[in-house]
């Protein structure tokens, strides 16, 4: 029995012993098959990072047989939210042109692919990371390799026919999500596909960064001429402006130049010939910049003057070129630059097998007025290049204090314009136009004034080419031509007359260039029920040169609404026999300038003369302008002349002196008097006339 129960306790014992050595192997297993798990795991995220830092295949090998500590696991741990982010960045990076439209989704499919892929191998099922990497991985970095490939092509394209800036915006973004995708692939490529993968991604940024680069130079430089254009002459006057602040001693210059009557030219030669014009000039202004310029000094007979520092040219568009001489020592450097310009623009241009003389006229603007910004010295120069050219061709001039102030006075005077007629400060004047045959009021001419409070009452010529120049004219131009039209109908309503009276009213090239000027002048015909026979359109022959056939249709147009047309100021521009002939008008303005001379010299006398037989012959009549003498007035009725205007019998007068002249008698088809007494009762009828030519 004992021996019965002592066997049995051995059995239990050696069982036990067997069962807790069995659990043991057991869970040695399991616990080898787990750190294998891990270490497989771990190594895998570290092999990743290996990746990130470029590592090769032997490398990666023998990182992948070491050991795995808490280190690397912390590492791997930080690594991942590293990738996290960069996923992020990737989901929400946008473009403002939409040009990552393509890129976007593909991108966006890798890293949620690649995320997956992670996530597995995080898990330990590595069975489906390779599968996931074969079926989705490598296809969506192909998607992505395809869809970067299209907007680079895009790129591309846009360079080659465009130059704008926004386009290096875009490029900006597309790289900057290239570099996250590269830093991604760089961080999940396996080491089989890392270089193959890393080198066409690092070609794909580099063919990109050339686009940029080209972008760059188009953004910036001209591309006719391939010189600075206005964005980087302005950044470089910035910075010169800026210099002058930080060095006294430091000056510049802007030497703004013009090519004269580059129009014409344009005409002449097309705009093919002129675009070959203009790069023949930008080569011959490039040999203009300073190179070692020699100047005269006290001590030495010659001694060169500083090099050329930062000099730069620039187009700055149409037949417009700026040089900015930097670091020069006066004044005296910009005006050589402006006599070397001069010189190298002497040979002739040859253009299709033309030979053109071209000058130009040259505004300069020096530092030494301590300039605080860029736009005034652009301003000054822009303001002297102007003297110049209002002085004749081929010629240069300095802004002084003297120009800056009337460019000043200048900008003033055109701030105060623009309100002019809704302050109710603009008004007409009217200056009565008379039949040499008997000397009876036929009607009158409308002409602007402008009372500018705190000046009084400002002579046409020093607000009429600023209106022009600034557009100004054509609201300004509708306005005399509503106020005119009712104004004359109100006077012949009181003072009715057979014929009745007549209003002119001049239209400037501008106004006469609008699409839709016949409806503007039928529609304040309307409005203001005055006979379209009533009514007189005045243009100058310059108007008439700058489209002839579409001069003769609108004039056709008008005519066809009753209006009568009216040449104005004829003989003082470019009017030919063809023209005159062509256009379909009613009245030919004799020039004060022929009227003034006819009494000095037999030959003025004669081309007065002839002017009114020619237009006699083609059907028209004339009204001679600027009568000052009663010989002048009698001549012009001995030669023909119908109609006549001028200080002889009057100033342009306000409407009050209008209706107390039209209450003397005045109107009427019978014999009205002599010039002489014409002139009286003139005069008699307007005691308190005050009025500006």
């Amino acid at each position: 029995m004992t021996l019965t129960r002592h066997r049995l306790q051995m059995g239990l014992i050696v069982g036990a012993a067997i069962l807790i050595t069995v659990a043991g192997i057991v869970a040695m297993v399991a616990v080898n098959q787990a750190n294998k798990r891990r270490h497989e795991t771990e190594t895998l995220l570290f092999q990743l990072e290996a990746n990130a830092q470029g590592l090769n295949a032997n490398e990666w090998e023998a990182i992948a047989s070491q050991k795995i500590d808490p280190d690397v696991q912390e590492s791997s741990g930080n690594f991942r939210r590293e990738i996290l982010n960069e996923a992020q960045i990737i989901h929400t990076m946008q473009d403002r042109d939409g040009r990552l439209d393509k890129v976007q989704p593909a991108a966006s499919a890798y890293v949620s692919t690649m995320q997956q892929e992670f996530g597995f191998i995080s898990n330990g099922q590595l069975h489906e990371a390779r599968e996931l990497d074969v079926r989705r991985v490598d296809p969506d970095f192909a998607d992505l390799d395809h869809a970067i490939h299209e907007v680079i092509s895009e790129f591309e394209t846009e360079s080659r026919r465009s130059n704008r800036i926004a386009l290096l915006t875009s490029i900006g973004t597309l790289l900057g999500c290239l570099a996250s995708i590269l830093l991604l692939t760089f961080r999940f490529e396996r080491g089989r596909n890392l270089q193959k993968s890393n080198v066409h991604l690092q070609e794909l940024v580099t063919r990109l960064s050339q686009s940029q680069e080209q972008l760059s130079h188009l953004a910036y430089h001209d591309s006719l001429t391939q010189l600075a254009n206005r964005a980087l002459f302005m950044d470089h006057l910035t910075q010169c402006v800026n210099r002058t602040k930080r060095h006294q001693d430091y000056k510049f210059a802007v030497v703004l130049i013009d090519v004269d009557h580059f129009k014409t030219v344009n005409d002449t030669v097309g705009h093919s010939g002129g675009d070959q014009l203009i790069v023949q000039i930008a080569e011959r202004l490039n040999g203009s910049i300073r190179r070692y310029d020699v100047v005269p000094q006290p001590t030495e007979p010659t001694v060169p003057v500083r090099p050329a520092g930062n000099d730069i040219l620039a187009r700055l568009g149409g037949d417009i070129f700026a040089i900015l001489l930097d670091d020069i020592r006066d004044a005296s450097d910009g005006v050589r630059v402006a006599e070397r310009i001069q010189q190298n623009l002497v040979a002739p241009f040859s253009i299709d097998r033309r030979q053109l003389q071209i000058t130009v006229s040259i505004g300069i603007a020096v530092s030494a007025t301590n300039y605080s910004v860029a736009e005034d010295v652009w301003r000054d120069a822009d303001t002297a290049m102007y003297g110049a050219r209002a002085g004749g061709d081929s010629r240069y001039q300095m802004c002084d204090l003297t120009m800056h102030a009337a460019a000043v006075s200048r900008l003033k005077l055109e701030s105060d314009l623009r309100q002019a007629v809704s302050r109710g400060e603009l008004l007409i004047h009217y200056q009565p136009i008379v039949s040499l045959r008997n000397g009876c009021l036929v009607g009158f001419e409308a002409l602007i004034r402008w009372q500018r409070p705190g000046f009084g009452l400002v002579p046409p010529l020093e607000f009429i080419p600023v209106a022009e120049e600034t557009g100004l004219i054509v609201p300004i131009g509708s306005w005399v031509l509503r106020e005119a039209c009712s104004q004359m109908r109100g006077w012949q309503l009181l003072f009715p007359s057979e014929p009745a009276l007549t209003i002119a009213v001049n239209f400037s090239a501008k106004q006469f260039i609008q699409h839709n000027l016949v409806e503007q002048v039928k529609q304040v015909l309307g409005e203001t029920h005055l006979d379209p026979e009533s009514l007189k359109i005045e243009f100058t022959e310059s108007v008439a040169m700058q489209d002839a056939e579409r001069t003769t249709r609108i004039l056709g147009e008008l005519k066809a609404l009753g209006l009568g047309t009216s040449i104005d100021d004829f003989g003082t521009g470019y009017s030919s026999l063809s023209y005159l002939i062509r256009l379909p008008l009613d009245i030919l303005k004799l020039d004060r300038s022929f009227v003034s001379r006819m009494d000095k010299n037999k030959e003025s006398r004669q081309i007065v003369h002839t002017i009114i037989s020619l237009a006699d012959n083609l059907g028209m009549d004339v009204v001679a302008e600027g009568i000052e003498t009663v010989e002048q007035a009698d001549e012009l009725k001995l030669l023909g002349c119908q109609y006549a205007q001028g200080y002889f019998f009057s100033k342009p007068i306000n409407k009050g002196s209008v209706e107390a002249l039209l209450k003397s008698g005045m109107l009427g088809t019978d014999e009205c008097g002599t010039m002489t007494e014409l002139s009286t009762r003139f005069r008699a009828a307007q005691p308190a006339l005050t009025s500006i030519s």
